[in-house]
């Protein structure tokens, strides 16, 4: 019987369009009998691939309807320590500090992510993880990482499969019970976030960071761990820009600067392994064939609009900062309502419940676009990926 797999990538809040997208796909994968089993993801992708793995015993209209409840409301202080508490304002003091060459501690992070340890414990439960692995209803769940002192990939998998050791790609697989410090520190956005102790296994005892750094989309190690089929969602448009001049005359800021590594790190990598996917499906080359579904935002910069839009109209101003202080400082940092790249990046770390709707909303439509299209075989495609 062919295994299918869900891949899951990175992206902060971006996350809430990957239950979107998922609430239409996964019944259409069940009616035809192909359910998926094994649960792989990066970063926010750890966190719903655990809460999937966690419910695969529950009845699929359920699970997906609980993981659009707890998506829609997140808020800010469910996932970070609070910017304008006396404790946010010490850390930023603190950071003052290092610039003026003031003697202060070490500085771990820019920002504490101290509340979602217990967001993570309420929304999975880990004990259910467990037995949905031993009992086989899921073959495989894994979490991506990056080894703080290597920075190589290090999978953290539970239940079938052993792969060895990736030496082209860097990837080190670690057989383990799936636990809520695996699946945190694959969210450890370095430099954001402090890096994140693993105790268990001893073998692999130390310190990390977010998977997302080395594979943000974690395609391999779902092949690697026994998938036949891959259903990947990614949390960036692979759209390219339309035709345009090759350049502007309009200069840069930091923040644009900023949003071009992050095309590098996340999108670029993302779009190259399932054009390779495709290729290694054609007609002539050796080895198995890897149906797969593609799933990402079809409008360039699209998310990073409705994060600009949503953020001047709830967020900007007085009433912007009565409504959610946190939201409104960082939205001002980061100069959210200044357009679509600068809410790009304001969007990773946009935990407002009105953003989070929206995103599930669209990750509805994605799929649902994405099913309305003629592929191969049903949904899967073997072939490049639509235009």
């Amino acid at each position: 019987m062919a295994e299918t797999a869900i891949v899951l990538a990175g992206g902060g809040a971006r996350g809430a369009y990957e239950v979107g997208a998922l609430s239409v796909l996964l019944p259409v994968l069940e009616a035809r009998g192909e359910r998926p089993t094994i649960v792989v993801g990066t970063s926010v992708g750890a966190f719903n691939a655990a809460y999937l793995a966690a419910n695969a015993h529950r009845p699929l209209d359920e699970a997906m309807r609980d993981g659009i409840g707890w998506w829609s409301a997140l808020r800010w202080r469910d996932v970070l320590a609070p910017l304008t508490s006396p404790r946010g304002v010490l850390r930023s003091l603190r950071y003052v500090g290092r610039l003026l060459w003031v003697k202060q501690p070490r500085i771990d992070a820019l920002l504490h992510p101290d509340p979602l340890p217990r967001t993570l414990e309420r929304i999975v439960a880990f004990d259910h993880l467990r037995a949905n692995v031993d009992g086989g209803t899921v073959r495989a769940a894994a979490v991506t990482t990056t080894s703080a002192l290597t920075s190589q990939t290090v999978v953290f998998h539970a239940g079938d499969g052993h792969p060895d050791y990736d030496p082209i790609r860097g990837i080190h697989y670690v057989p383990t019970p799936v636990e809520p410090d695996h699946v945190l520190a694959s969210g450890a956005i370095p430099g954001l976030f402090p890096a994140r102790h693993i105790a268990s296994p001893a073998a692999a005892r130390g310190w990390y960071f977010d998977g997302g750094t080395r594979l943000n989309a974690p395609i391999k190690p779902a092949l690697q761990l026994g998938a036949d089929r891959v259903l990947v969602i990614g949390l960036n448009s692979t759209a390219r820009p339309a035709e345009s001049p090759l350049a502007s005359e309009e200069r840069p800021d930091v923040f644009e600067g900023s949003a071009q590594i992050l095309q590098a790190l996340l999108i670029d990598p993302l779009e190259q392994d399932v054009r390779e996917l495709a290729e290694e499906n054609l007609p002539g080359h050796e080895g198995r064939k890897i149906p797969y579904i593609f799933i990402t935002p079809r409008e360039r910069h699209g998310i990073g609009e409705l994060a600009s839009r949503i953020w001047r109209e709830r967020y900007s101003g007085l009433r912007g900062f009565v409504r959610d202080r946190d939201l409104n400082v960082f939205g001002r940092f980061t100069a959210a309502g200044n357009g679509a790249i600068h809410g790009e990046l304001m969007s990773f770390l946009f935990f407002a419940p009105e953003f989070e709707r929206a995103l599930i909303e669209i990750g509805k439509a994605d799929a649902q676009a994405w099913l309305a299209q003629t592929h191969d075989d049903g949904p899967w495609r073997l072939g490049p990926p639509p235009t």
